[in-house]
């Protein structure tokens, strides 16, 4: 903008002045003259949110979280690697290797989001009552929902997190997790191994049955039902084995430990956002009576 067609003298007061198309003239200083004159207003209602937002932060209840890590243990990959099949030929073991792990740890994290493992821990824990939840088990289920984060990372690792009002519970609800995720492995794994007993079992006695009139057999039909006898014995015997074994089914990293400070309410976050709204809302308050005032008084300062 030319001085020399608004003098120095008169820029601040630019609000009258027309442009070439009639438009008027806003200088930075009159945006600056408009904060000073509400300056106090502006301070006070700044100071007066911060106050009252700390304040109130200090009555929010305050939550804790505790985290769990789980991987699945060697021996399950190895197992179920074996049972995949054709793998080994078509794919690198690194890839394979990858593939279970992930596959494994999606497996977790819906065995932990499923309905038994909530229902298990809503009863361990009385979570209907610390929830105060009157009736309906839907709505205790959406607040553990709600309070449970369930992550899986890109090496296969299923954390697991779990937000409460106490610190201890926090803690023990996050292991608690792990351990209903590890009898529901079980549980799933021991039908399966009973199942395949099961079938086995079966087909021992058509083998054994056929065996039974081995005289009316080719020698070469002999000799393959025998062989076959032998092998489906061992591998029942496996199964058994199997059907017994209560092993654990996933492997810990990291076990929850009662958090030592809290992660809500983020109090210094909490105020600085007020204060920023507060200093926003205040700006807005000024120049709209700033404008209005103009408006009155016929000079008409558009913002």
């Amino acid at each position: 903008m030319d001085d020399k067609a608004y003098p120095q003298g008169e820029i601040n007061s630019g609000l009258n002045k027309q442009s070439a198309d009639g438009g008027k003239i806003i200088y930075l200083t009159d945006y600056l003259a408009v904060i000073s004159r509400h300056r106090k207003m502006i301070f006070r209602l700044c100071v007066f949110t911060v106050v009252i937002t700390a304040i109130v932060s200090l009555f929010l209840p305050k939550s804790f979280s505790a985290t769990a890590t789980v991987v699945p243990p060697a021996d399950v990959l190895q197992r179920n690697s074996m049972l995949s099949g054709g793998l080994g030929s078509a794919r690198s073991p690194l890839l394979r290797h990858v593939m279970d792990v992930s596959n494994m740890a999606n497996m977790y994290v819906g065995i932990l989001q499923s309905r038994s493992v909530a229902d298990a821990l809503i009863e361990r824990f009385d979570l209907a009552g610390v929830y105060n939840v009157k009736k309906g088990i839907t709505k205790v289920r959406q607040i553990l929902n709600k309070r449970t984060s369930i992550k899986v990372t890109e090496e296969g690792i299923v954390n697991i997190t779990v937000e409460d009002r106490e610190r201890e519970r926090a803690a023990n609800l996050a292991n608690a997790y792990v351990e209903e995720l590890d009898r529901q492995n079980k549980r799933l794994f021991v039908g399966q191994a009973a199942s395949k007993k099961a079938f086995l079992e079966n087909r021992l006695k058509e083998i054994e049955k056929d065996l039974s009139g081995i005289d009316n057999l080719l020698s070469r039909d002999a000799k393959i039902k025998e062989m076959l006898f032998e092998l489906l014995t061992k591998e029942f015997e496996i199964a058994k084995i199997e059907e017994a074994k209560s092993m654990p089914t996933i492997q810990v990293l990291d076990k929850a430990i009662v958090p030592e400070n809290k992660c809500k309410p983020a109090r210094t976050k909490i105020i600085l956002i007020s204060g920023i709204l507060s200093f926003f809302a205040a700006m807005t308050i000024a120049f709209s009576r700033d404008h209005f005032a103009k408006d009155r008084s016929g000079s008409g300062f558009d913002v």
